[in-house]
């Protein structure tokens, strides 16, 4: 039987998925920390991601336009 592809929800358009595999210790941290700052474990993990490509800024090769 074939499946239906779902359309993706708005807040996921234009973005893609990505795994991680994290110690079972700090995953809980992860989660311990997002309650206790009101917010979720992805937003934490798009902040990290954020920090290490602006540590990294101009280290990248050029995109063509």
């Amino acid at each position: 039987m074939a499946r239906e592809s779902a359309k993706p929800s708005a807040s996921r358009a234009g973005k893609k998925s990505v795994t991680l595999y994290l110690p079972v210790d700090k995953w809980r941290e992860l989660k311990i920390l997002a309650t206790v700052m009101d917010t979720t474990m992805d937003a934490l993990m798009r902040r990290g991601v954020d920090l290490v490509l602006a540590e990294h800024k101009g280290k990248l090769p050029k995109r063509p336009a």
